[in-house]
């Protein structure tokens, strides 16, 4: 084992036991860009958010911390892919405060084919990305909706945080958002990005900056790069926070 490792990621899970404990304050004396669920808590300046979604759920490796942080929230996971939604179901199917929904979101209702990797999380609805190494050859047809219909047939008013990690769709998914987004029904977005234009099956800042700043949102900050390169000089990913200032929430 490679105690750096080790060590590191029990210090990082304790951090996290403290921010998230229910008596930790909301001080703006903890840097920010640590924990982004943290943040959104201090940036809303309240810890009860009540309805996240979590698109291009995988195998849940988001909900862990969604749950931690918002013990009391609804989340709503997306996840087409059968092996994937497979082992979401195990883990958090008896949740009752976790709903999974078979689904991809995208700008309109449709199926369409997606090529299965090895690695489930380099699963795309883009087609001709860059990754080839590890396509299995196999292929999987998954259904598409949009946000806004999930929100209509869910009765969901508004949205607390959305995040989404589903290699280079997510203007796809806020496309398909447009009556949420021109309501201010959501707050947060927190989404991974790319920047280089190399990377074509992730999606890439500049892109998402423009959207969403359009839409009225504004930057918070990046989380969790991904250095790379001899000396660690480059950053290949990270993932971005944007707040809606002028959120619009109704009672639930």
């Amino acid at each position: 084992m490679n105690w750096r490792w080790y060590v590191g990621s029990k210090a990082n899970s304790a951090v996290h036991r403290l921010l998230s404990a229910r008596r930790f304050p909301l001080t703006r004396h903890f840097p920010r860009g640590f924990s982004w669920l943290y943040d959104c808590q201090r940036f809303a300046n309240c810890k009860d958010l009540a309805v996240l979604f979590d698109v291009g759920a995988n195998v849940g490796q988001t909900v862990d911390g969604m749950l931690r942080y918002f013990p009391g929230a609804s989340v709503y996971c997306f996840e087409p892919t059968s092996a994937a939604f497979s082992v979401l179901a195990a883990k958090y199917g008896a949740k009752r405060n976790v709903k999974l929904l078979k689904v991809a979101l995208g700008s309109s209702a449709s199926d369409a084919q997606m090529a299965l990797h090895m690695d489930s999380e380099l699963n795309t609805l883009v087609v001709g990305g860059p990754r080839t190494s590890d396509i299995t050859g196999s292929s999987e047809t998954v259904h598409i909706e949009t946000l806004d219909s999930v929100c209509d047939s869910e009765n969901i008013p508004a949205i607390d945080i959305l995040k989404m990690d589903v290699q280079g769709w997510e203007l796809e998914v806020l496309r398909g958002a447009s009556t949420m987004l021109s309501g201010r029904k959501i707050r947060f977005i927190f989404s991974e990005v790319a920047f280089r234009r190399a990377d074509a099956d992730m999606q890439q800042f500049t892109g998402l900056n423009e959207f969403l700043e359009t839409a009225g949102f504004w930057f918070c900050g990046f989380y969790n790069p991904f250095r790379w390169g001899a000396r660690k000089e480059f950053v290949g990913f990270a993932n971005a926070l944007y707040m809606d200032p002028d959120h619009r929430s109704e009672a639930r």
